[in-house]
Protein backbone atom coordinates (compact mmCIF):
# COMPACT_ATOMS: atom_id res chain seq x y z
CA UNK A 1 0.00 0.00 0.00
CA UNK A 2 1.23 3.51 -0.71
CA UNK A 3 1.47 5.96 2.17
CA UNK A 4 -1.57 8.18 2.73
CA UNK A 5 0.55 11.17 1.73
CA UNK A 6 1.48 9.54 -1.58
CA UNK A 7 -2.06 8.36 -2.32
CA UNK A 8 -3.60 11.74 -1.46
CA UNK A 9 -1.19 13.30 -3.91
CA UNK A 10 -2.85 11.52 -6.83
CA UNK A 11 -6.33 13.08 -6.48
CA UNK A 12 -4.61 16.42 -5.75
CA UNK A 13 -2.86 16.24 -9.12
CA UNK A 14 -6.17 15.24 -10.71
CA UNK A 15 -7.99 18.13 -9.02
CA UNK A 16 -5.25 20.43 -10.30
CA UNK A 17 -6.06 19.26 -13.83
CA UNK A 18 -9.77 19.87 -13.22
CA UNK A 19 -9.00 23.57 -12.97
CA UNK A 20 -9.08 23.44 -16.78
CA UNK A 21 -12.84 22.89 -16.42
CA UNK A 22 -13.23 25.87 -14.10
CA UNK A 23 -13.10 23.91 -10.85
CA UNK A 24 -10.82 25.72 -8.37
CA UNK A 25 -8.64 23.75 -5.97
CA UNK A 26 -9.62 25.78 -2.91
CA UNK A 27 -13.25 24.64 -3.17
CA UNK A 28 -12.32 21.00 -2.41
CA UNK A 29 -13.22 19.54 0.98
CA UNK A 30 -11.90 16.25 2.42
CA UNK A 31 -14.03 13.21 3.22
CA UNK A 32 -15.55 13.29 6.71
CA UNK A 33 -18.30 11.62 8.72
CA UNK A 34 -20.66 14.56 8.10
CA UNK A 35 -20.96 17.25 5.46
CA UNK A 36 -20.54 19.93 8.14
CA UNK A 37 -17.26 18.40 9.30
CA UNK A 38 -16.02 18.17 5.73
CA UNK A 39 -16.74 21.83 5.03
CA UNK A 40 -14.51 22.92 7.91
CA UNK A 41 -11.34 21.97 6.02
CA UNK A 42 -9.74 22.10 2.60
CA UNK A 43 -8.72 18.92 0.80
CA UNK A 44 -6.23 20.64 -1.49
CA UNK A 45 -4.24 23.83 -1.89
CA UNK A 46 -1.66 24.94 -4.42
CA UNK A 47 1.13 22.85 -2.85
CA UNK A 48 -0.84 19.64 -2.19
CA UNK A 49 -3.14 18.13 0.45
CA UNK A 50 -2.90 20.27 3.63
CA UNK A 51 -1.80 18.79 6.96
CA UNK A 52 -5.36 18.81 8.31
CA UNK A 53 -6.65 16.77 5.35
CA UNK A 54 -3.86 14.21 5.78
CA UNK A 55 -4.61 13.96 9.51
CA UNK A 56 -8.31 13.41 8.84
CA UNK A 57 -7.48 10.63 6.37
CA UNK A 58 -5.21 8.91 8.87
CA UNK A 59 -7.86 9.08 11.59
CA UNK A 60 -10.70 7.95 9.35
CA UNK A 61 -12.62 4.86 10.48
CA UNK A 62 -13.55 4.18 6.85
CA UNK A 63 -10.16 2.64 6.11
CA UNK A 64 -10.28 -1.15 6.18
CA UNK A 65 -7.32 -3.55 6.24
CA UNK A 66 -6.06 -4.08 2.72
CA UNK A 67 -8.26 -1.37 1.19
CA UNK A 68 -8.10 2.41 1.49
CA UNK A 69 -10.36 5.03 -0.02
CA UNK A 70 -9.64 8.77 -0.07
CA UNK A 71 -11.80 11.46 -1.54
CA UNK A 72 -12.80 15.08 -1.88
CA UNK A 73 -15.82 17.08 -2.95
CA UNK A 74 -16.51 20.73 -3.70
CA UNK A 75 -19.10 21.22 -0.97
CA UNK A 76 -22.05 21.29 -3.37
CA UNK A 77 -24.80 18.68 -3.31
CA UNK A 78 -26.78 18.22 -6.51
CA UNK A 79 -26.16 20.26 -9.70
CA UNK A 80 -22.70 21.78 -9.68
CA UNK A 81 -21.40 19.17 -7.27
CA UNK A 82 -18.29 17.12 -7.92
CA UNK A 83 -16.76 14.19 -6.03
CA UNK A 84 -13.35 12.53 -6.50
CA UNK A 85 -12.78 9.08 -4.99
CA UNK A 86 -9.46 7.22 -5.08
CA UNK A 87 -9.36 3.59 -3.96
CA UNK A 88 -6.30 1.36 -3.57
CA UNK A 89 -5.87 -2.20 -2.30
CA UNK A 90 -3.01 -4.49 -1.34
CA UNK A 91 -3.89 -6.56 -4.39
CA UNK A 92 -2.50 -3.76 -6.53
CA UNK A 93 -5.87 -2.44 -7.75
CA UNK A 94 -6.18 1.33 -7.98
CA UNK A 95 -9.32 3.06 -9.20
CA UNK A 96 -10.31 6.70 -9.35
CA UNK A 97 -13.87 7.86 -9.92
CA UNK A 98 -15.07 11.35 -10.75
CA UNK A 99 -18.77 12.08 -10.30
CA UNK A 100 -20.14 15.44 -11.40
CA UNK A 101 -23.38 17.15 -12.23
CA UNK A 102 -23.95 20.28 -14.27
CA UNK A 103 -20.26 21.19 -14.71
CA UNK A 104 -20.14 23.16 -17.95
CA UNK A 105 -16.39 22.77 -18.40
CA UNK A 106 -16.67 18.98 -18.44
CA UNK A 107 -19.13 19.23 -21.34
CA UNK A 108 -16.38 20.62 -23.57
CA UNK A 109 -14.87 17.64 -25.46
CA UNK A 110 -11.41 19.22 -25.79
CA UNK A 111 -11.20 20.06 -22.08
CA UNK A 112 -12.43 16.61 -21.11
CA UNK A 113 -9.93 14.93 -23.43
CA UNK A 114 -7.10 17.00 -21.92
CA UNK A 115 -8.14 16.03 -18.39
CA UNK A 116 -8.28 12.34 -19.31
CA UNK A 117 -4.80 12.59 -20.83
CA UNK A 118 -3.58 14.19 -17.58
CA UNK A 119 -5.12 11.31 -15.61
CA UNK A 120 -3.05 8.78 -17.57
CA UNK A 121 0.08 10.58 -16.35
CA UNK A 122 -1.03 10.31 -12.71
CA UNK A 123 -2.14 6.68 -12.74
CA UNK A 124 -0.86 3.90 -15.07
CA UNK A 125 -4.39 3.62 -16.40
CA UNK A 126 -5.51 0.33 -17.93
CA UNK A 127 -8.77 2.04 -18.96
CA UNK A 128 -10.64 5.29 -18.42
CA UNK A 129 -14.36 5.64 -19.11
CA UNK A 130 -16.17 8.96 -19.50
CA UNK A 131 -19.91 9.36 -19.90
CA UNK A 132 -23.27 9.32 -18.10
CA UNK A 133 -23.81 6.84 -15.29
CA UNK A 134 -27.00 5.68 -17.00
CA UNK A 135 -25.04 4.45 -20.00
CA UNK A 136 -22.54 2.39 -18.01
CA UNK A 137 -25.23 1.01 -15.69
CA UNK A 138 -27.80 -0.02 -18.29
CA UNK A 139 -26.76 0.54 -21.90
CA UNK A 140 -23.21 -0.61 -22.52
CA UNK A 141 -22.87 -3.90 -24.37
CA UNK A 142 -20.62 -5.92 -22.06
CA UNK A 143 -21.23 -6.02 -18.33
CA UNK A 144 -17.73 -7.32 -17.58
CA UNK A 145 -15.76 -4.99 -19.86
CA UNK A 146 -15.21 -1.21 -19.98
CA UNK A 147 -17.83 0.78 -21.87
CA UNK A 148 -17.20 3.51 -24.41
CA UNK A 149 -19.92 5.99 -23.54
CA UNK A 150 -18.62 9.40 -24.61
CA UNK A 151 -14.91 8.59 -24.40
CA UNK A 152 -12.84 5.49 -23.64
CA UNK A 153 -9.09 5.45 -23.06
CA UNK A 154 -7.13 2.26 -23.73
CA UNK A 155 -3.33 2.04 -23.28
CA UNK A 156 -2.58 1.03 -26.85
CA UNK A 157 -2.28 2.76 -30.23
CA UNK A 158 -5.43 2.31 -32.33
CA UNK A 159 -6.18 3.20 -35.94
CA UNK A 160 -9.28 4.26 -37.84
CA UNK A 161 -9.19 0.91 -39.61
CA UNK A 162 -9.50 -0.86 -36.26
CA UNK A 163 -12.30 1.38 -34.95
CA UNK A 164 -14.12 2.92 -37.94
CA UNK A 165 -17.21 3.72 -35.84
CA UNK A 166 -15.26 6.18 -33.65
CA UNK A 167 -15.89 9.84 -34.43
CA UNK A 168 -12.33 10.66 -33.37
CA UNK A 169 -9.23 8.80 -32.16
CA UNK A 170 -6.98 11.02 -30.05
CA UNK A 171 -3.44 9.76 -29.48
CA UNK A 172 -2.26 10.14 -25.88
CA UNK A 173 1.45 10.91 -25.85
CA UNK A 174 4.21 10.74 -23.27
CA UNK A 175 7.88 11.46 -23.91
CA UNK A 176 7.04 11.92 -27.60
CA UNK A 177 5.67 8.40 -27.88
CA UNK A 178 2.05 7.29 -28.14
CA UNK A 179 1.14 5.25 -25.10
CA UNK A 180 -2.61 5.03 -25.65
CA UNK A 181 -5.69 6.18 -27.53
CA UNK A 182 -8.79 8.09 -26.50
CA UNK A 183 -11.78 6.74 -28.45
CA UNK A 184 -14.45 9.42 -28.87
CA UNK A 185 -18.02 8.56 -29.87
CA UNK A 186 -19.35 12.15 -30.12
CA UNK A 187 -17.35 15.23 -31.09
CA UNK A 188 -19.95 17.94 -31.74
CA UNK A 189 -21.82 17.85 -28.40
CA UNK A 190 -21.84 16.05 -25.03
CA UNK A 191 -22.85 12.40 -25.11
CA UNK A 192 -26.46 11.76 -24.09
CA UNK A 193 -27.67 8.38 -22.86
CA UNK A 194 -31.17 9.47 -23.91
CA UNK A 195 -30.17 9.75 -27.58
CA UNK A 196 -30.56 6.33 -29.24
CA UNK A 197 -28.20 7.24 -32.09
CA UNK A 198 -25.43 8.16 -29.66
CA UNK A 199 -25.93 4.94 -27.72
CA UNK A 200 -25.87 2.95 -30.97
CA UNK A 201 -22.47 4.39 -31.94
CA UNK A 202 -20.97 3.74 -28.50
CA UNK A 203 -22.28 0.15 -28.58
CA UNK A 204 -20.85 -0.40 -32.04
CA UNK A 205 -17.43 0.77 -30.87
CA UNK A 206 -17.50 -1.69 -27.98
CA UNK A 207 -18.48 -4.60 -30.23
CA UNK A 208 -15.79 -3.70 -32.76
CA UNK A 209 -13.12 -3.58 -30.05
CA UNK A 210 -14.26 -6.85 -28.46
CA UNK A 211 -14.30 -8.64 -31.82
CA UNK A 212 -10.61 -7.79 -32.21
CA UNK A 213 -9.74 -8.71 -28.61
CA UNK A 214 -8.98 -5.05 -27.88
CA UNK A 215 -11.53 -4.56 -25.08
CA UNK A 216 -10.28 -6.35 -21.95
CA UNK A 217 -12.33 -7.93 -19.21
CA UNK A 218 -12.30 -6.06 -15.90
CA UNK A 219 -10.61 -9.09 -14.38
CA UNK A 220 -7.74 -8.61 -16.84
CA UNK A 221 -7.13 -4.98 -15.86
Amino acid sequence: MPSIEEQYGWPWKFASSLQKAGLPLDNSCPSASTAASSLLNKAFDASGPPTAAIAMAKASTENYPGVRGLGAWNGIEGPGGIVITDLVSVAGLSTCELESGGIAGLSDPKILADIIADATRIWPASSIQAGPYKYFAKQQVFEKRPGDGWMLYLPKPLTVKQVPEARELIPVMENRQQKGTLIVSVIDEPFSADNPERVKVANAIEVRLADQDLLPLFTEL
